[in-house]
């Protein structure tokens, strides 16, 4: 036997164009994103003005319990709409039960003795319902979810018309349905990003931004702490990352569980902070937590550290983390465990500084626009036969005539985030420029322009591009980028590394370097620090210094790089501890063009 849907069912014009209302009335409801239990409330609505002494409801289909709730009957009495909540789709469960149970339609013409009604006989009494028609609702893939039907006050079957009535509902309820819930997953995926835009991954605190967002509906009376845990460098250099993640996490938990009535945010890789609404003694409290952490140490399993840290106070309703921020810098200064608040008198930027500010992002911005931002390139002698085979891109800004070192606009092009806009053009005239002489070029990477993760693939299609050997380009990292930078850091530093590139730490010496990340990375060339250079001929401490970074390289098949060789008694230090590679102004000078 077909089922109605299956049917050629032949109806009047005046019938088609009911039906035709119905869909162009309902349709509208949904492309206008009207509320979806209004659109469903009218579809049964207009239901029923088509079939006179009846009622029309939609049940919907809990997939985790496999009940039938009442989604929808504007004109079933509440009491009724409660008897039919919770109902189990079964062979005896009325029509609407019977229609999802089979997924099929049920056009019941007698209520009173129709075993299918048994279960709701009573109801069928109480309520006067005599007949029932019902159809099955189905989402996008054919899975019944719910049943749409007409109640009649009076015995009847239903006609083609009625049928054809109730198999449009259905379809235009299951649009709505499955809108509603595309809709729910969508605001179930925003809220997901959301959290994970406002919140750190690794502690489940609210993260920099969300900290933005409470700072903006802060009151006069707010007060900010930020907090930079001390030696963190050092516990991931020693244990690994994992000990540092691990010793990140449990500080939170316990930071959160002493910290009061202070709202408590991951700011960065080490820093935290502390929001109160109100704080009377903010030293006092400070020298709680301080105490608290002096006197327990954060235990790991193991093993447990005694965690020491800087802080920086800022109170007043205004500009609250620039003046945290300053004054965490000035605790920095005082040493490590030691506190600053902020200062209005002391600590206000200097007007000229902030002009300085104003102008050079300016100037940047010009700059990149209008190709300002150029790489220069500095040689680098091989200290086995005095040749300059590579060279040092370093980046210069040219304005208006004049020529501007890094260290004039980086500090500001980091501030606004223009860093790595400046990497990718660097590399870019890199390239270029490796596509028309011989030897290699290295070029400095950020931490940024780590974690953006945009380095291999935009480096390949530039070297397909140029048709340059990606070996040629020397990629150099800082010291503490390579010590302690995240996994994702790691595994992107390894990919570089087999596509072709080489690998260099800059400035090493400076931190506590991760040896261990060192050969895991496959480093090619240390670059020793100009601190220790500047004063090798006459300084026995940093002779000392460079003579152990060189026989670690040595042994482990690493090249040597000098910094900052500014005269030929440093240089005669540099080859006599057997330093592979020299650069600084006794060298060669920076210039547009590399020298050779």
């Amino acid at each position: 036997m077909q089922s109605a849907n299956e049917q050629e069912i032949d109806l009047s014009l005046e019938e088609l164009d009911h039906i035709l209302g119905l869909q162009q009335a309902i349709c509208g409801l949904v492309a206008s994103d009207t509320p979806y239990l209004d659109v469903i409330n009218e579809t049964c609505r207009m239901a029923e003005q088509l079939l006179p002494g009846s009622v029309a409801s939609f049940m919907a289909l809990d997939d985790n319990t496999g009940k039938m709730d009442v989604v929808a009957a504007p004109s079933v009495p509440p009491e009724g709409v409660e008897r039919l909540s919770g109902l189990r789709p079964g062979p005896q469960s009325g029509s609407c039960g019977n229609a999802v149970y089979r997924n099929e339609p049920a056009f019941i013409s007698n209520t009173l003795d129709d075993p299918r009604w048994e279960d709701l006989r009573s109801i069928a009494v109480d309520f006067n319902l005599l007949a029932c028609w019902s159809m099955p609702v189905r989402d996008e893939r054919g899975q019944v979810i719910g049943s749409f039907a007409l109640s009649s006050f009076e015995h009847r079957s239903p006609s083609n018309f009625h049928m054809r009535l109730l198999e449009v509902g259905a379809a235009l309820i299951s649009i709505a349905q499955v809108r509603q819930a595309q809709h729910q997953r969508l605001q179930a995926e925003r809220e997901i990003l959301v959290y994970r835009l406002e919140h750190d991954p690794l502690t489940g605190l609210p993260n920099a931004q969300g900290l933005l967002q409470a700072l903006a509906q802060t009151g006069d009376e707010a007060c900010l702490v930020l907090i930079n845990l001390n030696n963190l460098g050092l516990i991931n250099a020693r244990y690994g990352l994992k000990t540092g993640d691990r010793l990140l996490r449990a500080f939170s938990v316990a930071l959160g569980e002493i910290a009061g009535d202070g709202r408590v945010f991951r700011a960065s890789g080490d820093e935290f902070a502390l929001l109160y609404d109100q704080l009377r003694s903010p030293d006092d409290e400070l020298e709680r937590l301080r105490q608290r952490f002096f006197k327990s140490p954060v235990p790991l399993g193991d093993l447990s550290f005694y965690v020491t840290f800087n802080a920086g106070i800022s109170t007043g309703g205004e500009d609250l983390l620039r003046c945290a921020m300053v004054a965490l810098k000035q605790a920095r200064l005082r040493g490590k465990n030691a506190t600053y608040r902020y200062n209005v008198r002391e600590d206000q930027p200097d007007p000229q500084q902030q002009l300085d500010y104003i102008g050079w992002s300016a100037r940047l911005h010009e700059a990149l626009q209008s190709g300002g931002v150029r790489a220069w390139y500095q040689g680098i002698r091989d200290n086995s036969d005095g040749v300059i085979r590579k060279w040092e891109a370093l980046v210069r800004l040219e304005h208006e005539g004049e020529v501007y070192g890094p260290g004039q606009f980086l500090p500001v092009a980091e501030l606004i985030g223009l860093m790595p806009t400046i990497t990718r053009l660097v590399l870019e005239q890199a390239v270029d420029q490796l596509s028309r002489q011989s030897g290699a070029i290295s070029v400095n990477i950020t931490e940024t322009d780590l974690e953006l993760g945009y380095l291999p693939d935009f480096l390949e299609q530039l070297v397909v591009t140029r048709g340059v050997d990606p070996n040629r380009l020397i990629l150099e990292i800082h010291e503490g980028v390579s010590s302690g930078s995240k996994q994702a850091y790691v595994e992107q530093l390894q990919l570089l590394k087999r596509q072709g590139y080489q690998l260099a730490i800059d400035d090493f010496g400076t931190e506590y370097s991760n040896f261990e990340r060192i050969l895991e990375l496959e480093i090619d060339t240390l670059k020793i620090d100009a601190k220790y250079i500047r004063n090798l001929h006459q300084d026995a401490t940093s002779y000392e210094i460079v003579r152990a970074i060189v026989f670690f390289a040595r042994n482990a098949g690493i090249r040597t790089v000098a910094e900052f060789v500014h005269s030929p008694d440093v240089q005669a230090a540099v080859e006599a501890l057997g330093i592979e590679e020299s650069q600084g102004f006794l060298v060669s000078e920076p210039a547009p063009v590399p020298a050779q």
